[in-house]
């Protein structure tokens, strides 16, 4: 067997990690500003980073504080405690509409002072519910969309539900199924079909046949699990016979 020549490999890549060590010396010796305001950069770099993270994970604390302290001020002002699991109404209809003017506000606040968290998109789900309860329809829907806006995957879903919800109990059907849809279209929202059906049962409603019926395939295809309540689901089946 002929004998295995030496491996200089090694030897040979730290001799160039020497020289080229000796070249950053030289080059910081003969000409080191640009040099030192590189490498001050690079530092600069990774302690922003850092401090960004950790502003970040701050603010995302302070943003959970202020909501929690208001949603336990709401309990507390109608009557509750801060493990309620409902809200409870005040005797007096006009105590009821003053606490939940005053916090909505409160909640417009925090999602103001901590725009950008998931906290400011909470808030201003509970300040356009407080809206709704007051009568303040459009108002209620301004504010959800601004939530939906900044919100994340399932918070988004369960804002444009809200939504769509307002519109169709006031008639507008078709406005309501392009929100059901919208819901639908976000693929980590666990009631992704739930809203694609409801969009199907409100195109009916809204008398777009062809619409409603090539969602409710869909959900039927996709998702077959997911039931409509008997009579849509039967509505559903006669437009897509009187389609054959």
């Amino acid at each position: 067997m002929p004998r295995r020549q030496p491996d200089h490999t090694a030897a040979h890549a730290l001799e160039e990690i020497e020289h080229f060590g000796d070249r950053v010396v030289r080059a910081v010796s003969d000409n080191p500003r640009p040099v030192i305001l590189v490498l001050l950069a690079i530092v600069l770099a990774a302690a922003t980073y850092g401090g960004v993270t950790q502003y970040r994970s701050s603010r995302s604390s302070e943003a959970v504080e202020a909501l929690e302290t208001v949603r336990t001020g709401y309990l507390a002002a109608m009557g509750g405690g801060p493990n309620s699991l409902q809200v409870p109404e005040p005797a007096n209809p006009e105590t009821a509409r003053s606490v939940r003017n005053d916090y909505a506000q409160r909640y417009e606040q925090v999602a103001m002072d901590h725009a950008g968290t998931p906290s400011a998109s909470l808030a201003l789900l509970e300040a356009g519910q407080l809206r709704r309860e007051l009568g303040e329809i459009e108002a209620a829907q301004e504010t959800w969309r601004r939530g939906a806006a900044s919100a994340d995957g399932s918070l988004r879903g369960v804002i444009y539900e809200r939504i769509a919800q307002v519109d169709e109990e006031a008639g507008r059907f078709a406005a309501a199924a392009g929100v059901y849809a919208q819901a639908a279209e976000i693929s980590g929202y666990p009631r992704r079909y739930e809203a694609m059906a409801e969009a199907a049962r409100c195109w009916a409603e809204a008398g777009d046949a062809a619409q409603a019926v090539a969602l409710h395939k869909r959900v039927l295809a996709e998702s077959p699990e997911t039931r409509l309540p008997p009579h849509a689901a039967a509505r559903l089946r006669e437009l897509e016979a009187a389609q054959r």
